[in-house]
């Protein structure tokens, strides 16, 4: 019987390679290009990994030099241990050791002219596939700033409302205009949504206003530990993502939750105290719009760069290989349309 069986398990087996090797080619034939260029990238970042772990692709880190002349906006010596210089090598020596394969930069300034700092600053180092800027969305110059950042590769969209406008989201003639420009490059927004800051009403009527559009939610959407879950966030996020099919949500900054702003504070490092708050964001958005990112340096102020690694992947192991790679390295390349030229 023991043979019978395994004979039968080989048999399908072969079979099943078959009917792969014969249909591979031909869904290669029917792909878009860009689909072609996705697998591409996921391909790359497979063969990047270190030998017996899986890639992962860090879509929140940020890089500022206070020793520059003329300073920087933000951090400032109020924050203490993060008002240093801080520039790739240093991120790189962190990273790579535990299996980050890319990343993509955040721009922490709101001057325009900070933009092009960063693109200077990896220009010449492929592991910073993509950087997300930072424009004021309805600003007379919006339109002209996009077009000049748009033609680096790397620039694939913004993050907007953190440091105006003033007045938030209005959604007036020109903020429309700002948001439509983006989504008919085929960019993205990155957006915080917590406490008074850009409240998921406002941000619920921006999703619905430019639906072509893809945005994410930063750092958990403003989840706030210990448990149990606020009864009011989670009908926000759960409404959102309901409502929002464009909408994305940023697996990451998992210190905020118990960090009281950006001070130095250490926050737990157990599953438990975040279990509860995670169970909510993956049962609302589900695997395919959930994107793993560090917000490194930040975090350093709370905890360490590889133990909320570690959170991330003994929170996503028991849904298996597959959900893992989409929330640590997948869904940042689809999300973001990271390409390699």
């Amino acid at each position: 019987m023991r043979d019978a069986t395994g004979k039968r398990m080989a048999f399908w087996a072969a079979a099943a390679a078959l009917l792969i090797a014969a249909w591979s080619p031909t869904a290669r034939a029917n792909e878009s290009s860009e689909d072609r260029a996705l697998r591409g990238s996921v391909e790359h970042a497979e063969r990047m990994a270190p030998p017996g772990r899986r890639p992962i692709v860090d879509t929140h880190i940020h890089f500022w030099q206070v020793t520059r002349p003329g300073g920087v906006p933000w951090p400032t010596p109020a924050e203490g241990p993060i008002y240093r210089d801080v520039l790739p090598p240093e991120y790189k020596a962190v990273a790579i050791p535990h299996g980050v394969v890319a990343a993509g930069v955040v721009e922490a300034s709101g001057l325009v002219e900070d933009n092009q700092w960063i693109l200077d600053r990896i220009r010449h180092d492929r592991f910073f596939s993509f950087f997300v800027g930072n424009l004021e969305i309805g600003a007379p110059t919006f339109a002209r700033d996009l077009e000049r950042f748009s033609h680096d590769w790397r620039f694939v969209g913004i993050r907007g409302y953190l440091t105006g406008p003033a007045e938030g989201i209005t959604l007036s003639p020109a903020q429309l205009a700002s948001l439509r420009d983006l989504a008919r490059r085929g960019m993205t927004l990155d957006i915080i949504s917590r406490g008074a800051k850009n409240p998921k009403d406002q941000v619920q009527a921006l999703c619905t206003a430019v639906p072509d559009l893809r945005i994410i939610i930063d750092h958990l959407g403003g989840a706030k530990g210990p448990p149990p879950v606020d009864p009011t966030w989670e009908l926000e996020i759960r409404r959102l993502a309901d409502v929002c099919p464009n909408l994305h949500m940023k697996f990451s900054s998992f210190y905020d939750m118990y960090a009281p702003g950006d001070v130095v504070y250490p926050t737990p490092t157990d599953l438990a105290s975040y279990r509860r708050h995670f169970d909510v964001l993956m049962t609302a958005f589900g695997a395919d719009r959930l994107v793993w990112g560090s917000n490194w340096p930040v975090i350093t102020l709370h905890g360490t760069f590889e133990a909320q690694i570690a959170i991330a992947e003994e929170y996503l192991a028991p849904f298996g290989v597959h959900v893992r790679d989409k929330v640590m390295f997948r869904n940042a390349l689809k999300f973001y349309r990271v390409r390699r030229p």
